[in-house]
């Protein structure tokens, strides 16, 4: 084992600075994109049941792209180089929407934007956790810039597509890419990630080595011994997170429908997401203090209760107090997911952890947002119904669930061979 001497607090503060970046860069473009997106396709004449399907399919493909992608990562000289590349990729897909017309051919350009979009954040948090594990940075702090332009990014956009109107749509999309690919370039790099000591997988056991046997080959899609024992806090986490899917898809179609305005609806978003900045500020101690398990479950029925309340039409003050239980659920359980992740698996599996956690949250998101649509285009608001129905689910199995053990090894680590 590799002993590695106290770390300055400058190296610390340089990550901190450049990981803060490197999350609102990538942050911005989801500030558009899910708020307005929905609103774009309405724009080019599509229904509720289509908008829905190219939603769930974009959702879907990520499941096939993502988790290799992040194994790959594991496996790089540094997961930088990766974020740059994914992140000009988008910024080339993006612009596609400029010239498509047509259903078909926006199903197809958002496919392909997913394809290259979706591994931008699981490879950020993965760096972050790097910087977590060997500078002792505080993750939350780092996340809450993301969250910040995300907040920027609805307002602005709010304003400025209220003044084009939703067919400027693609080029404010196209510019919040190209920011996003000027900041990455300042992405930290961490090299090649470090292995725990001991190692928590012997050799034959690492899941990407090549099997001779069929049942060799199939058992390799299974999680590795090191991710399974956290598969119900995972799957809690997905179902908590894809009982966002209605939020994400249609409620600025919602809200449209009530009689809100572009700025409005932005507005809207732009409270969820400070009372997600606030928590992320703010969520270390607690979390130390009451763990994992109670942070979900507060998460789980905030959600129940949230998706509830979002089947009536509660006014533009009422809209605007219940934007704020975005704290909790979401972001207290993003937060929970990364304490987990860092808390139990060694630095050279961060990208798998975070590709299976993804996985998990991207099959129940794609299915959700496929039923959502079905059922707003028949019930309306009452849909959200569903997604309360997911969200005490996932209650359900953490009150079950056994607690996960940390590795033994805690934050020793040793340089890959």
């Amino acid at each position: 084992m590799v002993s590695h001497p106290p770390i300055s607090s400058d190296p610390k503060r340089r990550f901190d600075r450049r990981m803060s970046l490197v999350f609102a860069g990538n942050f911005v473009s989801l500030g558009i994109f899910f708020p307005f997106f929905p609103v774009w396709l309405a724009h080019e004449g599509l229904n509720g049941e289509e908008i829905g399907l190219i939603l769930a399919l974009q959702i879907g493909l990520r499941v096939l792209v993502c988790p290799p992608v992040l194994r790959l990562a594991d496996r790089s000289r540094d997961r930088a180089h990766l974020l740059i590349a994914t992140s000009v990729a988008s910024l080339a897909a993006a612009c596609v929407y400029t010239i498509v017309d047509g259903y078909t051919q926006i199903l197809v350009a958002t496919l392909v934007l997913a394809a290259v979009w979706c591994p931008a954040i699981p490879l950020s948090d993965a760096i972050a956790l790097s910087g977590v594990r060997r500078l002792g940075s505080d993750y939350g702090r780092s996340r809450l810039w993301g969250s910040l332009s995300f907040i920027l990014a609805n307002v602005v956009g709010g304003i400025a597509l209220g003044h084009l109107g939703p067919g400027g749509f693609p080029m404010v999309l196209s510019l919040t890419f190209l920011a996003t690919v000027a900041v990455t370039l300042f992405a930290p790099r961490m090299g090649r990630p470090l292995r725990a000591s001991p190692l928590p997988l012997s050799p034959s056991q690492e899941p990407w080595l090549p099997q001779r046997s069929l049942t060799s080959r199939l058992r390799r899609l299974a999680p590795a011994p090191d991710l399974r024992r956290l598969l119900p806090f995972l799957l809690a986490i997905a179902l908590i997170q894809a009982s966002h899917a209605l939020l994400n898809g249609f409620a600025s179609l919602v809200w449209a429908r009530l009689g809100y305005s572009a700025m409005e609806i932005g507005c809207f978003w732009a409270i969820g997401v400070i009372a997600e900045v606030v928590l992320f500020r703010l969520a270390a101690k607690p979390l130390r203090r009451f763990g994992v398990r109670s942070f979900l479950i507060a998460a789980a029925l905030t959600a129940s209760a949230r998706w509830t309340l979002l089947t009536f039409d509660l006014g533009l003050l009422g809209f605007a107090v219940l934007q704020t239980a975005h704290a909790l659920t979401f972001a207290a359980t993003h937060v929970s997911l990364q304490s987990l992740i860092g808390s139990s698996v060694a630095e050279n599996r961060f990208g798998a952890a975070q590709g299976l956690s993804f996985a998990l949250q991207t099959i129940l998101m794609a299915a959700a947002t496929l039923g959502g649509g079905l059922l707003y285009e028949t019930i309306f608001s009452s849909a959200f119904y569903a997604m309360a129905a997911m969200a005490l689910t996932a209650f359900a199995i953490l009150l079950l669930a056994p607690q996960p053990q940390s590795e033994g090894s805690g934050g020793k680590t040793s340089e890959p061979s």
